[in-house]
């Protein structure tokens, strides 16, 4: 194999060329990274994911915590729930995992996770975060299947807004 600056058959020579060095269709010289800049939407779209993450987690926590409190009490009575719910909530806040406006949406969420289990009429909405479990569309009929706790999204077939547990 012959170097890059012997010449070959036609006897142009190769030329090495510094890795930023490029030149441009008007024959300028381009220099720099050769990545493009991310625009402020692909960041945004990237701090989202992680907010989206870092609430669920927070559900997670306060649902665990919840279930916790809720074997320890060994009753499963609506008022025993509530005060679960309470003391979960209570407990996470002053521990600094939340703010109280932020364990005070969850609390509510998580509310109508549990109270779901004796009417499945309840309706979930976009945006509010849940369980795993198998959901239907409100509109449509189209289901999907969440394996985590998840944030809802608008229904994938058509878009539509409300779902319904099942399974």
């Amino acid at each position: 194999m012959s170097s890059p600056s012997t010449p070959e058959g036609d006897g142009n020579t190769r030329r090495n060329r510094p890795r930023g060095a490029i030149r441009t269709h008007l024959g300028r010289k381009r220099t720099g990274p050769r990545v493009r800049a991310r625009s402020s939407s692909y960041d945004r779209y990237g701090e989202e994911a992680a907010d989206r993450r870092r609430e669920e987690d927070h559900f997670d926590r306060l649902l665990d915590e919840f279930q916790s409190l809720v074997a320890r009490a060994g009753e499963t009575t609506l008022e025993s729930v509530e005060n679960a719910l309470q003391s979960a909530l209570e407990g996470l806040v002053s521990a600094g995992e939340f703010t109280i406006e932020s364990g005070e949406r969850l609390k509510e969420f998580l509310r109508r996770d549990v109270l779901q289990r004796d009417n499945p009429a309840l309706t979930f909405r976009t945006g509010d975060i849940t369980r795993a479990g198998l959901l239907s569309c409100t509109g449509c009929g189209w289901t999907i299947q969440t394996t985590r706790t998840a944030v809802l999204p608008p229904c994938p077939h058509c878009r539509d807004t409300a779902y319904r547990k099942g399974g």
